[in-house]
């Protein structure tokens, strides 16, 4: 899917900054949703509220999905190859090639942040982590949790300061995105309905999370 083009800047940060062994782009057409046996979505704590409270495996064929969220499974330990975040429990295995998923669906996160410098090299080891680690995956699929309407941080809200996503991380989403197009897709900048659907950010309600795992399902189902 198309992505939004990099600044100038950021252009230049990024071909200074990945080593030239990143990562290999695999080569091949784009698979759709039933093209893949296995679909195992990974991140953090609130990756796993709208997936399982939500119902997400509700609205997808969940015998082809699985879920992996962490406490605090930020970016940083997802791009250390050796981090026992790695070992992490799998949730609702899929029927089939749970440990050799053919597509993964990553909730990336760090809150504290700020500049591309810091995010790029973090995104770039985790793709090469997850081509190290599971040659199987035919495509990834990154994204960030839900965030505030117009990204704007919801200032009434339980801790605003993690209602809403840091513009360097879409900016690295999308530098990834064009550098691996034939392997990674950005996912839509998910935005919940109202600041009163958090509780604690980046926490949801019951109804915000049921909300968002339909909108996520129905967008997989659709690609």
């Amino acid at each position: 899917m198309p992505q939004p083009s990099p600044s100038e800047d950021a252009a230049s940060s990024a071909e200074a900054a990945p080593p030239s062994d990143a990562a290999v782009q695999p080569a091949g057409p784009m698979l759709t949703y039933k093209d893949y046996t296995c679909s195992w979505v990974m991140g953090i704590t609130t990756t796993g509220e709208w997936y399982n409270g939500g119902g997400f495996e509700k609205v997808v064929d969940n015998a082809r999905w699985q879920v992996t969220h962490v406490e605090m499974g930020h970016l940083e330990k997802w791009a250390d190859p050796a981090n026992p975040i790695w070992n992490s429990p799998i949730e609702s295995p899929c029927a089939m090639n749970s440990k050799t998923p053919d597509r993964i669906v990553f909730t990336l996160v760090k809150y504290e942040w700020t500049t591309v410098d810091q995010f790029l090299p973090a995104y770039l080891a985790v793709i090469k982590n997850v081509q190290t680690k599971y040659p199987s995956v035919k495509h990834l699929d990154l994204m960030t949790y839900e965030r505030a309407p117009g990204d704007m941080e919801c200032a009434g809200a339980n801790r605003p300061y993690y209602s809403w996503i840091r513009p360097a991380q879409d900016q690295v989403a999308a530098m990834v995105g064009a550098m691996f197009p034939d392997f990674i897709t950005i996912l839509p900048k998910w935005e919940v309905q109202s600041c009163k659907d958090f509780g604690l950010c980046p926490h949801l309600s019951g109804a915000a999370n049921a909300f968002e795992a339909n909108r996520i399902a129905q967008w997989m189902i659709a690609h």
